[in-house]
């Protein structure tokens, strides 16, 4: 601060200007402890006026009641006035609590501060003193030389401008405070200051390297840890919205003016976002703070010594039947689906009986889509993530915004994007620019193409594979993607001359397209990617081309005809000889890269690397979660076949049965009556789904028994049996695998005509005979038939 106010103080208060000195210190290092000791030093103030009014008795009340004695006698007017009153009000805020911006909320402080001690000193002092205008501090010493100094400028700045305006609207601390909060989590522009200055409170110095910006995305960083209190900068830039965020801020905001109990059960699945969205509207309504009880089942635990079940108990019994009319009290409870079914069938689940019901009735156990919008007469809401999925379904195709956004964040050519600022900054004038793999990789994930291939191959593993990806986990996926480490060490401090001794082969190893599939060890990401390597897919006309590129000694030319590569992309290789004894082995890396960079982004109809049964599949299941019956019954048909084929070829409206010892030399049918039944469909009218369930329950059914029989037909199951409809014999693999779909086709089995007639054929003669063995219900006896 200005030395020549506080210079005044040196006289008479000395003391005080100890507290000046601290808080200047403390500014950018810890604000926290600056707002305190700017509540104490105008508290002290405030005494020292006390007595020089001759109010001696008013040092030994509280500031608030201090300050009101002062106001009503005239000594505290106005601006001033409300100043004493801002200081009070956010230092008392921060000793009680943390502070969200607390940065800002010191800069706050720092800058009435400096306004109270010029009004002090002109009033008690010197009549005669002139104060110079306020300037915003800006940190001293070592530890932020290498700050950009015009961006904390220009931050604080902002500061000033905003502090003003709510000066002049005649706002308090709390409400300028919340303005400023407000704003920052509405506008970019402040979470890229707060990120900036989350830099200079952690002491780092000037970021010379893109890497050190991509770091943040690392699972090992500290951004990686989640709760459902912190809410860093950085989660704050890299939050979405979501569809599951809609309805638990309804439920939220609805259950806060509720008079009665309300438990909000925030239900899902491990790493699905939860303990996220609850960090996010903790952070972003203060009011929960204050009138809820946050409890996450998988990270808290009341005592050591106690289970999860008792932890539960213990959390949740104002809502237990005996207490739960006569409580009032709020609670949001994240917990896993697995979870909340213990809980409700442990020793406890008798005290909740309640609770037990209405998750039976709205079925939140279960695999189905249930209405949870909030409902005022009832103490319990709920929202299930797992309803919600990290893409939608629209038009028979799968669409995904959320990873889209995601990957925007990190690419986005836009001056609030870290990531890009630096890329910007600092890539085109390092020395190893046209050789950096990195480099290349996150210019590559900058193309639409690629971003809408990597969104539809990680929907595939979701699909194909059913591993459940959290934002965690997908942030990571993106560090690993531009950052190939198995190549170079980006912790070590020489790791650019690890990029400058690169070989050809080792760069086109490190590009995004051979890393995206060959990588499977770095996480369960890429091991399920590893699985969709487009190298599997093999057709006549990749053959073609494959016999093309070994033979042409013009290879990148291929590059630059069929895939669309970002300026430079391959420039390392311009001058490479395959005729070169150290280039000949880069050949078949280089066949490699191409064709899983024309899966990412690939120009002109060369060849096909579709997965038609995909997305058939797909197609499916959005027409059968919307209940679209006419476009389903392809579907139905495809699994009825390899029902009726899962045993071997049959006649028509025919399915082959195992009785006694397995035959050789005939094959064993009946007759089955076999109906689609459609009455368990869903309805929605939406042309993007949101809410759906992510498997076909299929059901099929027989007249004469008068029963249907369900069937859940994932992407393995329905693959499994196109294959079984194109001729594949289903192995004891196969059989121990879908042990489920086996006992389906037992229950139908019994439905068909084995108590009546059965059918033998003949097996590998020239001739197949058949005969039937039928029961002859007039004259009660069996005749066996040539047919």
């Amino acid at each position: 601060m200005e030395n020549s106010v506080f210079s005044y103080l040196d006289k008479n208060y000395r003391y005080l200007n100890n507290y000046i000195r601290d808080i200047d210190d403390a500014l950018f290092t810890t604000p926290h402890s600056a707002i305190i000791k700017g509540r104490t030093f105008v508290e002290r103030l405030t005494q020292e006026i006390a007595k020089l009014e001759g109010y001696g008795l008013l040092i030994s009340i509280t500031q608030a009641e201090r300050l009101k004695r002062l106001e009503e006698d005239g000594v505290l007017e106005g601006e001033i006035d409300s100043l004493f009153h801002n200081v009070r009000i956010l230092g008392n805020k921060a000793a009680h609590a943390d502070v969200e911006g607390e940065l800002e909320a010191a800069l706050y402080i720092h800058k009435n501060v400096y306004k109270i001690t010029c009004w002090f000193v002109q009033t008690y002092i010197d009549y005669k003193f002139v104060p110079l205008p306020y300037k915003s501090p800006m940190p001293l010493g070592h530890k932020v030389t290498d700050i950009n100094s015009d961006a904390l400028a220009e931050l604080l700045k902002k500061m000033e401008s905003l502090i003003t305006k709510s000066e002049l609207g005649g706002k308090n601390s709390e409400q300028a405070f919340d303005e400023l909060k407000i704003n920052k989590m509405k506008k970019e522009e402040d979470v890229f200051e707060d990120l900036i200055i989350e830099d200079i409170l952690d002491n780092i110095v000037n970021k010379k390297c893109l890497i050190q910006e991509l770091a943040r995305l690392k699972e090992s960083s500290k951004e990686a840890v989640e709760g459902l209190g912190e809410f860093t900068p950085f989660k704050r830039y890299m939050h979405i919205e979501r569809d599951a965020q809609q309805e638990l801020e309804d439920i939220i905001v609805n259950a806060n003016k509720s008079d009665k109990a309300q438990l909000i059960l925030v239900c899902g699945s491990v790493g699905d976002g939860k303990s996220h969205i609850i960090s996010y509207f903790n952070n972003k309504y203060p009011y929960i703070k204050e009138n809820f009880i946050l409890h996450n089942d998988a990270t808290e635990s009341l005592e050591p010594n106690k289970t999860s079940m008792d932890t539960l108990n213990d959390i949740l019994d104002n809502f237990s039947d005996e207490n739960i009319k006569s409580s009032n009290q709020k609670l949001i409870l994240a917990i896993n689906l697995g979870t909340l079914n213990n809980f409700i069938d442990s020793q406890y689940g008798k005290r909740f009986m309640l609770l037990k019901k209405y998750v039976y009735d709205k079925k939140i156990l279960e695999t189905s889509i249930e209405d949870s919008k909030f409902n005022e007469n009832s103490y319990f809401q709920f929202v299930n993530f797992s309803d919600y999925h990290i893409f939608t379904l629209k038009d028979g195709r799968i669409n995904s915004n959320y990873i889209k956004s995601l990957i925007t964040k990190i690419t986005d050519t836009s001056e609030l994007n870290i990531f890009y600022n630096s890329y910007k900054k600092n890539c085109s004038n390092c020395d190893c620019s046209h050789i950096c793999p990195i480099k290349a990789n996150y210019e590559l994930l900058s193309n639409k193409d690629v971003q809408e291939s990597i969104i539809d191959l990680l929907v595939q593993c979701i699909i194909k594979n059913k591993i459940i990806i959290s934002t965690r986990a997908l942030i990571n996926f993106m560090y690993d993607l531009i950052v190939p480490r198995a190549y170079i060490d980006v912790n070590s401090p020489i790791f650019k001359s690890d990029i400058k001794k690169l070989n050809n082969y080792g760069f086109i190893r490190s590009l995004m397209p051979n890393m995206l599939f060959n990588h499977k060890e770095l996480s369960f990401i890429f091991e399920a990617l590893n699985e969709l390597d487009p190298l599997n897919i093999r057709n006549e006309k990749v053959d073609d081309f494959i016999i093309k590129f070994n033979n042409s000694n013009e290879v990148i030319s291929y590059f630059n005809q069929f895939i669309d590569y970002p300026k430079g992309y391959l420039d390392k290789l311009n001058d490479i000889d395959l005729g070169d004894t150290d280039d000949k082995k880069i050949r078949y890396e280089l066949l490699k890269l191409f064709i899983r960079s024309y899966y990412l982004c690939g120009k002109e109809n060369l060849f096909s690397l579709k997965d038609e049964v995909y997305e058939k599949y797909i197609e499916a299941l959005y027409f059968w979660n919307r209940g679209d019956k006419p476009k389903l019954k392809p579907i139905y048909d495809d699994v009825k076949n390899g029902i009726l084929k899962w045993n071997g070829e049959a006649n028509k409206e025919q399915i082959n049965i195992f009785i006694g010892k397995n035959q050789g030399k005939y094959k064993v049918s009946e007759d089955i009556d076999l109906k689609v039944d459609t009455s368990n469909l869903p309805k929605d009218e939406d042309a993007e789904l949101k809410k759906f369930i992510s498997t076909l329950k299929l059901r099929y059914k027989n007249d004469k028994v008068g029963k249907s029989y369900e069937i859940d037909v994932d992407f393995s199951l329905y693959k499994l049996l196109i294959q079984v409809n194109r001729g594949y014999r289903p192995n004891k693999k196969d059989k121990n695998h879908f042990i489920k779909f086996i006992e389906f086709i037992d229950s139908l089995e019994e439905t068909g005509s084995q108590n009546n007639k059965l059918i033998f054929t003949e097996k590998n003669r020239d001739i197949n005979k058949k005969y039937k063995l039928e029961y002859d219900n007039e004259f009660e006896f069996y005749k066996f038939v040539e047919m």
